[in-house]
């Protein structure tokens, strides 16, 4: 290593050439993988997860699939399909809660119930609950405005493994002293049934015995929403407050249970109209290639439903998003970046050797290891690449503090211009947007650290990685053909007969 320090220092022209063109390599790979980074956090940011999927309805664009339907068609679609995504909102009632602000929000009495100095009566149910594969489709979490503040959001394996768990609001949690691994039980006729219905069935008294008409649920995530529903002006069940998750298939379960299915079939006085087989008010397909998607539509028609089922490409690809076009340049920018800095180095160390051809056949002649003289040379280069990478990564942090807040303003813009075809688009382009709600991460220092700044340094470091190991191997290729009694004098190896 001492050798090595020395001889940095001996060939300061070429060390320092060699050292721009390491940081050159480093900091525009950092800074191309940064801002594609960035490229594609904003196109997941503006459209979502669901990005890329085919949305499943009926000629006329309604919902008509059911979920456990889309469920049988991946396992029968091999790799063209990988998994299913479905959202299901119903307005519930959870008897042993209390909505937040419960009491504000009054309905007008049905007959029977008690007579009030209003005339008026408090919301049976007043939860809006919404049954999905998972909570990273939902518009409110891949923008921000959602967040867990304990436990965990669903997720893909809790419907996967159809766990009774729920997800519920900070507020609610605190108006009613619940905590995680607390129950909470669910009507489970509430979800089919009118509020008038279940207001009548509440009166009712031994009817039913030997029937159960609660499913338990277990608290493993608390959530807290930035934004609140203005709208849910005399529907408690709309305020972000109000709002409960649960997987898909404990709502499909529930609607196979004998007591839903008998007030399905056979109930005269309180029937359900609404059909408790799980139809999504949203299905989504995520095809491992969007080009099989109209093949894959006339494979499910040709099974027989009564209505033809068509399946629309999810909002954008890489034609039309222009964050996905940016990400798909810089793509290609990245490899030759790196391409051409890789040759432009290997070309500079193999002239640094053959110019020191001869200093390294007198170390040879001395009885120095020919794989102790390319490890010489080669940690040369090594300190001055991770020199590179040090100053690379400083550099990197002072263009995340200086780019990153204008770059995802503008890509927020040009995506919201992207939607419209008027002269309207100039104006979402000049204006400054709400990033700053959107977006609220990027103030933060250590997201900025944990999502781009890591990933990038760790991208220069693997292409570095690369770099030393083909140094290597060319330092000692190089030093296996030094003959030493021959390039001490200055002579060719080729002149020998």
């Amino acid at each position: 290593m001492r050798y090595a320090f020395r001889n940095i220092l001996r060939f300061k022209a070429r060390s320092v050439l060699s050292l721009l063109v390491c940081l050159a390599i480093f900091f525009l790979a950092m800074l191309g993988y940064l801002i594609r980074t960035v490229c594609e956090d904003a196109r997941y940011r503006f459209y979502g997860p669901l990005d890329g999927s085919v949305h499943v309805t009926d000629e006329t664009l309604q919902p008509f699939l059911t979920y456990d339907a889309a469920c049988a068609i991946v396992e029968a679609s091999g790799d063209t399909v990988k998994h299913v995504s479905a959202v299901k909102e119903y307005v519930a009632w959870l008897p042993e809660l209390e909505y937040v602000g419960y009491g504000t929000y009054r309905r007008n009495r049905y007959s029977g119930e008690e007579l009030t100095e209003d005339r008026k009566a408090n919301y049976l149910k007043g939860f809006g609950l919404f049954a999905v594969t998972s909570m990273e489709i939902l518009e409110e979490v891949y923008r921000g405005d959602l967040s867990i503040t304990e436990g965990t959001m669903i997720t893909d394996e809790d419907t996967a493994h159809r766990s009774n768990k729920i997800v519920i609001s900070r507020e609610l949690a605190e108006q009613n002293g619940l905590s995680l691994g607390d129950t909470v039980t669910l009507d489970m006729l509430s979800i089919f049934q009118s509020e008038l219905q279940a207001v009548r069935l509440s009166f009712t008294e031994g009817l039913y015995d030997g029937y159960t008409f609660d499913y338990t649920y277990v608290i493993g995530g608390i959530y807290e929403n930035s934004v609140d529903n203005a709208a849910a002006v005399s529907e408690p069940w709309k305020r972000s407050g109000n709002i409960v998750y649960v997987p898909i298939t404990t709502v499909e379960d529930i609607g196979a249970s004998d007591t839903v299915q008998l007030f399905f079939l056979e109930e005269p006085h309180y029937p359900i109209t609404e059909n408790p087989t799980v139809i999504p008010d949203s299905l989504y397909l995520h095809l491992s290639d969007l080009h099989d998607a109209t093949q894959l539509e006339e494979a499910i028609n040709g099974i027989g439903f009564v209505r033809n089922v068509r399946l629309t490409e999810y909002v954008s690809d890489t034609s039309s998003s222009p964050s996905a076009r940016f990400s798909a340049i810089l793509s290609a920018l990245l490899v030759g970046i790196v391409g051409v800095g890789f040759v432009v180095l290997v070309l500079s160390v193999l002239f640094h050797m053959r110019s020191r051809r001869r200093e390294l056949a007198m170390l040879a002649a001395l009885g120095q290891g020919r794989k102790m003289i390319a490890t010489g040379f080669f940690l040369e280069y090594a300190v001055l690449m991770l020199i590179a990478l040090i100053a690379s990564g400083g550099l990197l942090v002072y263009a995340v503090s200086l780019l990153t807040v204008p770059l995802m303003r503008y890509l927020y813009s040009v995506e919201l211009s992207a939607q419209f075809q008027t002269e309207s688009a100039d104006f979402f382009i000049l204006k400054e947007p709400m990033t700053e709600t959107v977006y609220p991460e990027i103030y933060d220092s250590r997201y900025l650290l944990t999502e781009y700044i890591v990933p990038s340094v760790g991208f220069a470091i693997l292409a570095a990685f690369f770099l030393m190991i083909l140094i290597y191997i060319l330092a000692y290729r190089d030093t296996v053909r030094i003959h030493p009694l021959y390039d001490v004098g200055g002579k060719e190896q080729e002149g020998l007969s």
